[in-house]
């Protein structure tokens, strides 16, 4: 990343990897989980207002991306292992509960670490990825609009093709979506590319979902889902069918007029979203509401 381009303020040896990340304010802990192929960085538009908002804000590099270690063994990035990099960062901060928000893989993350350490979540806000116990049994049209997963398990074929013609394949799956004409500088620094597809590889492949717990505990916090109409990778189905999982309060919000990057598209909508969410002590169970801005 270029100056401008990087937010991070410290690093922490936690479960066997350096995790780069963002701390600023006080007061409740807000960490921030990105996705593919992002960063810390996704995040750039609601850190300094969820600050003001009075919260302090945690916004790592998952291990993989950004500044953080990016180990190449495809096992180094099962979700056991993901979660438990979480683990460590929030007891090296010294926080015992957190409101945890994610987005694609970073949602993933949260939605099993707070199923996993209930009594260390106040509240969960999901972007565009819902509960894994939707995922692991998906519809066929679900298998269609994630195709690329399967694209993504051929070690060495697969970044050969997406890097090839300067990145040509990448871009064609990518669009203009997201932080686009970033995303292939940051994967082209050594070992970048390996260790963020090795995501799909340890938890996506078929080996994995013949692996996968699907005894899932229940979700106990107030929980916040969120998806975009414009979404060409996860259909609606596994963000709604998420509040069967879901114990505690749940909340699900219809995003218009945005991609898959709903905090890139909608910045304005998702700061307000989570800023009134997390304010909340016990939200009531809403309705679907259609959001535009």
């Amino acid at each position: 990343m270029t100056a401008r381009q990087t937010l991070i303020t410290d690093s922490a040896h936690v479960n066997g990897v350096d995790l780069a990340y963002v701390d600023k304010g006080e007061g409740d802990p807000v960490v921030l989980l990105h996705g593919f192929p992002d960063s810390h960085y996704l995040w750039r538009h609601q850190i300094d207002p969820l600050v003001e908002a009075g919260f302090r804000v945690i916004a790592p590099d998952l291990r993989g991306f950004g500044e953080s270690s990016k180990p190449q063994e495809i096992e180094a990035y099962e979700m056991r292992v993901l979660v438990n990099d979480i683990v460590g960062l929030t007891q090296h901060l010294g926080f015992s509960k957190v409101h945890l928000v994610g987005h694609d893989w970073g949602a993933a993350i949260a939605w099993m670490y707070a199923f996993l350490m209930p009594r260390r979540v106040d509240h969960l806000a999901v972007f565009s990825v819902g509960h894994p116990g939707v995922f692991s049994t998906p519809s066929i049209e679900q298998r269609k609009a994630s195709w690329y997963m399967l694209f993504y398990q051929f070690p060495g074929v697969s970044e050969q093709l997406l890097r090839r013609n300067g990145w040509r394949l990448f871009k064609e799956i990518m669009g203009t979506e997201g932080d686009y004409q970033r995303y292939p500088r940051e994967l082209a620094k050594p070992g970048a590319l390996t260790a963020a597809l090795n995501y799909y590889r340890a938890n996506r492949s078929p080996a994995a979902e013949l692996r996968a717990d699907r005894n899932f505990p229940p979700v106990l916090a107030p929980t916040l889902g969120v998806w975009s109409t414009g979404d060409q990778a996860m259909l609606e189905e596994g963000m709604t069918g998420s509040a069967k999982f879901v114990k505690g309060p749940w909340r699900y919000e219809r995003v218009e007029d945005s991609s898959h990057w709903i905090p890139l598209d909608q910045p304005e909508l998702t700061t307000k979203l989570l800023t009134g969410f997390l304010g909340t002590e016990k939200p009531a169970t809403m309705p679907t509401r259609r959001r535009r801005l």
